[in-house]
């Protein structure tokens, strides 16, 4: 299995969606409902590419046939995405073995309101997550980011977490990807695709 990169073109249309792996059961007696939350949540992506055409097109072929089904990943993130955290530096995961929905980390700006803001991407272990809370650096450097979804694979100590454009995830496809032709060499994409957990 590889791992490329996804071609530097913009879709015309995408939709991101958070598949979380929740299941809820309701009692056929008192129909009282209880949820119970499981690891494995992930994104999905469907993306459309209307009237591609040259070299654009061409790369675009050519990148879905040399991902050969589902036997290779490619990065992917959200392209309509816009950060509103002010941060600046590395930040680095503080603490290995981490799991649940925070995350925590050191940073090389003190002190720093906003350094992440709800709505933002980060990205790590190969892992995208949304962050949901504001999160604020403190006079030493240390941030608590609270993630969607909750960590997959613990955490390594001093990893590098990525928080500025692009914040990529690791993809496959998740269904037949393709393309309509029109004439004078047009073609339309359409690609769906959802994170691989095991990545």
């Amino acid at each position: 299995m590889t791992v490329f990169a996804f071609p530097s073109i913009i879709p015309s249309s995408s939709s991101f969606e958070l598949v979380t792996n929740t299941k809820t059961f309701r009692s056929p007696i008192t129909n009282s409902v209880q949820t119970s939350s499981r690891q494995g949540s992930l994104w999905k992506v469907e993306m459309s590419f209307n009237n591609l055409h040259g070299s654009e097109r061409a790369e675009m072929q050519a990148f879905l046939a040399k991902l050969n089904g589902q036997e290779h990943r490619f990065l992917l993130y959200d392209h309509s995405y816009a950060r509103r955290g002010i941060g600046v530096g590395t930040l680095t995961i503080n603490g290995a073995g981490q799991s649940g929905a925070n995350l925590v980390c050191s940073t090389t700006a003190t002190a720093t309101t906003g350094y992440v803001k709800a709505g933002d991407y980060v990205s790590f272990n190969n892992e995208l997550h949304m962050v949901t809370t504001d999160a604020s650096s403190n006079s030493t450097g240390n941030i608590t980011i609270a993630i969607a979804p909750p960590i997959r694979k613990p955490t390594i100590n001093a990893g590098t977490v990525d928080y500025t454009l692009p914040v990529n995830g690791v993809f496959m496809l998740a269904s037949k990807s393709g393309w309509t032709n029109a004439t004078a060499g047009l073609s339309s994409f359409s690609i769906a695709a959802v994170e691989d957990v095991l990545a």
